[in-house]
């Protein structure tokens, strides 16, 4: 077991949210969980490189999510919606939210998991 998981093992109904929301979204779901997975590494700060249009624009929406809210601009969603359907856009905003949230979350733990995907 992770130190990440044993923190929220200390408030049961937390740890059981969480691994629905691990199961169900960062894993499974709609989106591919490899490119899930990518945009938690970015925003873990380790270096990654999109190979299609699709990761670069899932990409600069992680950034848009994390750092600046004005990057996501006419453009940017021009982007997303031709490479992501509704679903989909909905899922990787709230993949990217949640390991944006648990890695800043658990940085204030010590525990450090850069690039992680949460």
């Amino acid at each position: 077991m992770s130190a990440a998981d044993e923190l929220r093992r200390r408030a049961p109904h937390v740890a059981a949210v969480y691994e629905e929301t691990r199961r169900t979204v960062l894993e499974d779901g709609v989106v591919e969980r490899e490119l899930k997975a990518l945009c938690a590494r970015a925003l873990g700060g380790i270096d990654v490189t999109a190979r299609t249009e699709r990761e670069r624009a899932a990409l600069d929406w992680a950034e848009a999510i994390a750092y600046d809210s004005d990057r996501a601009d006419d453009t940017l969603w021009r982007r997303l919606h031709a490479n992501f359907a509704e679903p989909e856009l909905v899922e990787l905003g709230y993949s990217i939210a949640i390991a944006l949230g648990q890695q800043h979350w658990l940085a204030t733990h010590g525990i450090v998991e850069p690039g992680a995907a949460p």
